[in-house]
């Protein structure tokens, strides 16, 4: 099963018992599928998120197919970033897999990574292609690396399930960044909802369409980059409506929103950040409607 381990991996990995994993499976504690022939298998995901609540280290990070690293301690967020900033800056995709390979094994999550790690890596990637310290195709080369790097992520966790809540998202005309939404994307698949990103730069009129056609559960818009406020607040009026007649719950984010401009927005839900986002999916039902989340009504005035 193509994304999923087994109980021997596992003890591996973390150097214990295959009974011990066993028998957490067994007592619900991790949460597992069967194979046609009755086999154990357990999502990446799991394992990591198991092993980090009972205090258990990754030793052997490669028997799960992650990268192998030297030592076993947690890296602090502040070493992260300052080496996946060298790593991005120095276009080495293979140093990025590692950085963010120990920070999955130590079980960070997807939203803990793009806040702590991700973000002010880029923050500091702007300021040096700002002051002339980095060139413009170096910048743009870093955004394309780990756009790959977090594709293959993508792909060690459980595939999406057809029952799942469905998930989309975009940026707008003139928006052009890609990053945030992915990141959102994975979120989303960590938290068991099927994510699709749309694209960026896409106008509202085929954004209100996908709205109407695949009646999503939750529609996301990242807003990085705002051209005309006039135009972001009319668009998000628009979706805000449309969303609220197909019972979809309508979540703002970015860092183009700021205080004035969030004031004057529609929207369900506004998440600052990746973090904000996971508290959100924490809280939704199986099922959202009007009558058990009512939606905040933030409309321009």
């Amino acid at each position: 099963m193509p994304g999923f381990l087994s109980p021997k991996q596992v003890a591996r990995a973390a150097e214990i018992s295959e009974s011990t994993v066993k028998r957490w499976c067994d007592r619900g504690v991790l949460p597992f599928v069967r194979t046609p022939g009755g086999h154990r298998r357990i999502s990446l995901n799991d394992a990591l998120q198991t092993l980090k609540t009972k205090n258990i280290p990754i030793v052997h990070p490669e028997v799960l197919g992650l990268p192998a690293f030297p030592g076993r301690g947690r890296r602090t967020i502040t070493t992260a970033v300052e080496e996946l900033v060298q790593a991005l800056e120095n276009a080495s995709p293979q140093r990025c897999r590692a950085i963010l390979g120990e920070l999955r094994c130590v079980g960070l999550s997807f939203a803990e990574i793009g806040d702590q790690v991700i973000s002010p890596a880029f923050e500091r990637i702007g300021k040096d292609w700002e002051c002339g310290r980095l060139e413009v195709y170096r910048e743009r080369a870093a955004c394309y690396l780990l756009f790959e790097v977090l594709s293959e992520m993508a792909e060690a966790l459980p595939p999406e399930d057809p029952t799942q809540p469905l998930a989309i998202g975009a940026t707008l005309s003139h928006d052009h960044y890609f990053l945030a939404s992915q990141l959102v994307q994975l979120v989303f698949r960590e938290r068991k909802w099927r994510a699709r990103f749309l694209g960026s730069h896409l106008p509202l009129e085929t954004l209100v369409r996908a709205i109407v056609e695949l009646q999503p559960r939750l529609f996301w818009l990242s807003i990085s980059h705002v051209v005309s406020s006039s135009s972001v607040i009319e668009a998000c009026r628009s979706i805000y409506d449309v969303a609220r007649a197909q019972d979809t719950l309508f979540v703002i984010g970015g860092r183009g929103i700021d205080d004035a401009l969030r004031r004057q927005l529609s929207y369900s839900a506004y998440c600052q950040d990746l973090s904000h986002l996971t508290m959100l999916l924490d809280t939704l039902p199986i099922s959202i409607s009007e009558e058990t989340i009512p939606p905040v009504d933030k409309r321009a005035t």
